[in-house]
């Protein structure tokens, strides 16, 4: 098995694994050919490369970050393959990352572009670290180690329009009761996730062409957003954990389509309903997503 990676990017990936291996207790054997999992096939070091989205023949990173957090954030080294199973933590699923998030996994992972350019659709897996879970990208190499299918299956859209249809039940059955205009997760999908059901857009666009949505932070998402400055939008994507980060910007929602809204011509709040001040520094932000 051909290395395919210069010196300096395998020892950084090496770190990587090596991190992941400690914190989450999991028996991975890195040498200088690869990674070994027991009972999955050996993965080479390009093709961890390209499940980290280290793109080839570039200089290994550099920071003073933790590997293992550095590796978990983008999702390109997902848990690692042994640790898939059944429901809950480690159950597939779908997953869609906004397009150019500094999570996205890149080319290494076979997910399709949703209509309107604003999110890619593809296979995930939920994983849990510090009490929190969150669902990862699978890049096709973790997918060809433990013989799962690369790309999304007929039961995981099923599964993502059923949770969009139970998002919808959610929202008629609480409307005027809590949080009107609220979007939150559901059955092990994320807000973005819920954007790439036609049964939850259908919803969303009803008696209308389309529907302006803010999903800042993956746990939270806003449609009503007369209520919502532009500025809040940018802020609250800032304070966020980058794991946990949404949409930068709000996003057009159609029937068919999920695409980026037009920059707003200012993003300090110094008009609209919160009256003026500086959004910049994130306190309104952070308060809002503390409820």
């Amino acid at each position: 098995m051909s290395h395919g990676q210069p010196p300096p990017v395998r020892a950084f990936l090496r770190r990587c694994v090596l991190a992941v291996c400690v914190l989450d207790e999991v028996d991975v054997d890195p040498d200088d050919t690869g990674v070994h999992v027991p009972g999955c096939a050996p993965l080479g070091w390009d093709e961890v490369a390209a499940a980290a989205g280290v793109a080839p023949g570039s200089p290994a990173p550099t920071g003073s970050g933790e590997p293992g957090a550095a590796a978990r954030s983008r999702g390109g080294a997902p848990p690692p393959p042994g640790r898939a199973g059944g429901g809950g933590r480690g159950a597939g699923g779908a997953l869609a990352v906004p397009r150019g998030a500094d999570r996205h996994p890149g080319s290494g992972w076979a997910a399709e572009p949703l209509l309107g350019g604003a999110l890619d659709l593809g296979p995930g897996v939920v994983v849990a670290h510090d009490g929190v879970e969150r669902t990862l990208p699978v890049p096709a190499a973790s997918a060809r180690a433990t013989g799962a299918a690369p790309a999304l299956t007929a039961q995981q859209r099923e599964h993502l329009e059923a949770m969009g249809a139970l998002a919808v039940q959610r929202l008629q059955r609480d409307a005027g009761a809590r949080g009107d205009g609220v979007l939150r997760p559901v059955g092990g999908c994320d807000v973005p996730t819920l954007l790439a059901a036609a049964s939850l857009r259908e919803h969303l666009v009803a008696g209308s062409v389309m529907r302006a949505v803010a999903v800042p932070d993956r746990t939270r998402g806003w449609f009503d957003l007369a209520r919502v400055d532009p500025a809040f939008v940018v802020a609250a994507w800032a304070v966020t954990d980058p794991a946990d980060r949404g949409l930068r910007r709000p996003v057009l929602v159609t029937r068919e389509e999920v695409a980026p809204a037009p920059t707003a011509p200012d993003l300090r709040g110094t008009g609209g309903a919160g009256g003026s001040g500086d959004w910049g520094s994130g306190d309104v932000a952070r308060a809002v997503l503390r409820l």
